[in-house]
């Protein structure tokens, strides 16, 4: 066999050289791109090749006799006496001998020893002598280079190589793939394009990258649950073939004509994207499912009561895609036989657009943190144990719910005490509505004290309706219809006309929300605009007359920071700024500006009448300010009262002048402008004994010290506390005082400018004191948004400066993601418009110019 096999070796090398080449030359990928004749003549002259080199080595192999395996045998290292050889030989002389006979037996046995232990070598074909340039190293490195090549798949580029195409060339396989996911995912599309081409960009742009759109990569594409996947193949040879893992069976692609190919199929699970056609790979990628998990909800803080009596609500709710519908559901826990359950509506998280990545599935991909308030004052089981859960649902349908939390569902709370008596009977048949003759008597009662509310002939009317039908009943029960009338009456008592007119901006303001989201025609908003106007018109003619804030005293002071209050002249200017956003097109500013209306219309939901306590506190807190105004006014006149009585003052002004300083510069304080007068440095005037009128002055400044230490006992009576500032002022005059009683004016105006500097810092304070939560009762709580927070307080009011219409520090809006354009932008674009409208209605002008003119004036 040994020698067989180096024989074969030896005749048989160039044979197989030549098949090594063909195989690398197949393996390549190289013979399919040539033109089927040349593809068939290369094929058949690389077997012709092949053959006659087979047939020449044939000819000269001849099989190894016994003779030539025995020499092979004995011809290794050691075996120089041919022992094979002679123990097959026999003894010629000396037969009859018996010493030559055992001399012999020994020699035999000794030979066939050692034949016994010979062993045949390996084959060594020895091909130096007839390869002395080593070509038959040349295909095992073509070989192995054309194996690399056609990874992963060489079999089907073998298959290619051995079937010429000798018909029609056949173009290309194109292939094409979208993956769209369902459309409340918010995620983008993926498409992939590559082609069965080697030399194609799209192959080229994709096999080495590992972005989603790589026609083969190991990169992992995450696709939701649900997915349409479309593939489309074109050109190329026979069927192809659309598979998602080893779990699914390849699904055919379906004839669509003139030679493409079609599938269109949902993706609920898989590993693997992969699209072949006839054994050849167009597109492989690995491939997770991500299933669609139900959303989730929870509490960030437990729902309580604002300080205007609304339902404050904070929650997270997060889901995969995004949050569909979101609802707070109210349920009665008190024995409430009256009232229908509650679903309060409420904002989901926004779901942002993204594309299909190899992002954790078990990140959630809107997480939205929200906090909001709802009235639910007008329910009938306000101010009655209720349970709440939020319940959220996503696109899919699935639902998640939160835990359930107890609590007494706000009500509110009203100031006129018919209308209060009035809740609580309504109260009363929520739980009990069996007792709808004894609230009959009690709405009778309230009826016949007619001074109680002012003898007013719609509440007469009305409670004795109510009490009428309760009373008629005829099984003695308390219909819901009576709940809603009891309301009106309350309100009306509360509130007069004011709940009606808020009624009617509400609708309004909806309207026009609604006109400004579906893209409504610019005529159909200015009607919305119009309606929301005249429903603003009067809702400020109702507070004007149920807050006449006219006759109060009057208080020229400016209002501290976070106090000035808007003005019906800022809600005219706000129309009309819609109104001309509508009219350039500017939606997105245009809903901007209607936020910052929503906020102006939320401080308007809590306004009402004041009190006569409150009238009182009100009247109280402005005569202690004109107290405080009139001692910075005498502070100011003694201040310069010192100035003119200080020695040196005739060098410092000539006689036939007027012996007045100059005034303070802008942004220059009372000290400042002291320290400039009299010099700051300059050395301390030596005590003298007081003349005549520094005696004066000091009487005056005690005076003045005593009056402050009294209004600052009456402002600590009234807000619990005394302004910081105040307190230095009275340290100022004190020093002042002293300094008079020794003759030196100088440092008694210094002493005196940093009290007048306090006295006016201190009239802020005091201010916002008397009119936040601390003032007495809760000073100008009736305004609008509550204490310390800004309201419509009349005509007479007008925004501090640095601050917006809505009373708001400039730039410090929530909502910067769309710019509201300023006025001097609004008037050019009104300009540039009227210009091109002007334009486009010139008969002379060609018609391509007129298109343009009007694709510019089309709103965006």
């Amino acid at each position: 066999m040994a020698l067989a096999l180096e024989r074969l070796a030896r005749v048989a090398w160039p044979a197989l050289a030549l098949t090594g080449c063909a195989l690398a030359l197949m393996l390549s990928g190289l013979l399919p791109h040539l033109p089927g004749w040349l593809h068939l003549g290369v094929l058949i002259l690389g077997a012709s090749l092949i053959v006659g080199a087979a047939v020449r080595g044939g000819r000269r192999w001849r099989r190894p006799t016994r003779a030539e395996a025995v020499r092979r045998l004995e011809g290794g290292p050691g075996q120089a006496h041919r022992p094979l050889t002679a123990a097959g030989d026999r003894l010629g002389l000396g037969a009859d001998d018996s010493l030559s006979r055992a001399l012999w037996r020994r020699h035999q046995a000794t030979m066939t020893a050692r034949a016994r232990a010979l062993r045949p070598r390996l084959p060594d074909p020895r091909l130096a002598g007839p390869d002395p340039r080593a070509l038959r190293i040349v295909p095992l490195v073509l070989l192995f280079a054309a194996l690399m090549a056609a990874a992963p798949d060489p079999l089907a580029r073998l298959a290619a190589a051995l079937s010429p195409r000798l018909g029609p060339s056949i173009p290309s396989a194109v292939a094409q793939l979208w993956i769209t996911p369902p459309t409340y995912t918010g995620r983008a599309p993926v498409y992939i394009e590559t082609t069965s081409d080697p030399s194609s960009e799209a192959v080229a742009a994709g096999a080495s990258g590992s972005d989603a759109r790589a026609p083969v990569s190991a990169t992992p594409l995450t696709v939701p649950a649900g997915s349409t996947v479309l593939a489309l193949v074109r050109g190329g040879s026979g069927p192809a073939t659309l598979s998602f893992g080893s779990d699914h069976a390849p699904a055919p692609l379906d004839p669509t004509g003139e030679g493409g190919q079609r599938r269109e199929q949902a993706v609920t699970s898989g590993t693997q994207l992969r699209l072949t056609q006839d054994g050849t790979t167009l597109i492989d990628r690995p491939m997770a499912v991500a299933p669609d998990r139900p959303p989730r909800v929870a509490w960030r803080a437990l729902p309580e009561s604002d300080s205007r009596g609304h339902l404050r609500l904070e929650y997270r709710a997060t889901d995969d895609h995004g949050v569909t519908d979101l609802v707070a559901a109210i349920r009665p826990t008190g024995g409430q036989a009256l009232g229908d359950p509650i679903d309060v509506a409420l904002t989901p998280p926004v779901a942002t657009p993204r594309a299909m990545t190899d992002r954790s599935a078990d990140a959630d991909a809107v997480d939205g943190a929200r906090t909001e308030t709802r009235d639910l004052s007008a329910h009938p089981w306000a101010g009655t144990p209720v349970t709440i859960q939020l319940k959220a649902t996503d696109a899919a349908g699935q639902t998640g719910e939160s835990e359930t939390i107890s609590l007494i569902l706000p009500d509110r709370r009203f100031d006129h005490p018919v209308a209060q008596a009035v809740a609580d009977l309504r109260r009363v048949l929520v739980t009990r509505p069996d007792r709808a003759r004894a609230v009959a008597n009690g709405l009778a009662a309230l009826a016949a004290d007619r001074t109680a509310y002012e003898d007013r002939l719609a509440i007469d009317l009305g409670l004795s309706a109510a009490a009428a039908r309760l009373a008629l009943d005829p099984e003695g029960m308390a219909q819901a219809a009576d709940l809603d009338l009891l309301w009106s009456i309350a309100l009306a008592l509360e509130d007069g006309t004011l709940t009606l007119a808020r009624h009617d901006v509400e609708q309004a303001r909806e309207a026009l929300r609604d006109s400004l989201e579906r893209d409504a025609p610019r005529a159909e908003i200015q009607e919305r605009l119009a309606d929301l106007r005249e429903a603003l018109d009067r809702l400020m003619r109702e507070l004007a007359e149920s807050m006449p804030l006219a006759t109060l005293p009057p208080m020229a002071l400016p209002m501290p920071d976070g106090m000035e209050p808007f003005s019906p002249q800022d809600i005219d200017r706000l129309m009309d700024r819609l109104s001309e956003l509508n009219d350039l097109g500017a939606d997105e500013a245009a809903r901007a500006m209607l936020d910052q209306l929503e906020s102006m219309l939320r401080q308007l939901e809590s306004a009402r009448p004041p009190t006569a306590a409150e009238m009182q506190a009100i009247a109280e807190a402005t005569e202690i300010m004109r107290r405080l105004q009139d001692l910075v006014q005498r502070q100011q006149a003694l201040l310069d009262e010192t100035f003119r009585t200080g020695p040196g003052a005739a060098d410092r002004t000539p006689p036939d002048v007027l012996p007045i300083p100059d005034g303070p510069r802008p942004g220059e304080s009372a000290q400042e402008w002291l320290e400039r007068q009299f010099g700051a440095d300059r050395t301390p005037t030596p005590p003298t004994p007081p003349s005549e009128a520094a005696r004066a002055l000091e009487e005056r400044q005690r005076a003045l010290r005593e009056a402050l230490e009294q209004m600052m006992g009456d402002l600590g009576e009234m807000t619990g506390q005394v302004p910081e500032a105040l307190g230095q002022a009275d340290i100022a005059m004190r020093e002042a005082e002293e300094a008079l009683g020794q003759g030196d004016t100088g440092a008694a105006a210094r002493a005196q400018g940093r009290a007048l500097d306090a006295l006016t810092q201190g009239q802020g304070q005091a201010m916002g004191q008397m009119m936040g939560p601390g003032g007495p009762g809760g000073l100008f709580g009736f305004m609008p948004g509550g204490p310390g927070r800004p309201g419509p307080m009349g005509p007479g009011f007008r925004p501090g400066p640095g601050r917006d219409p809505f009373n708001r520090p400039a730039g410090s809006g929530t909502d910067d993601s769309v710019d509201v354009p300023s006025e001097p932008d609004t008037r050019r674009a009104h300009e540039i418009l009227r210009e091109l409208r002007r334009r486009a209605n010139e008969p002379d002008r060609p018609e391509p110019e007129k298109n343009y003119l009007d694709r510019l004036m089309t709103p965006f």
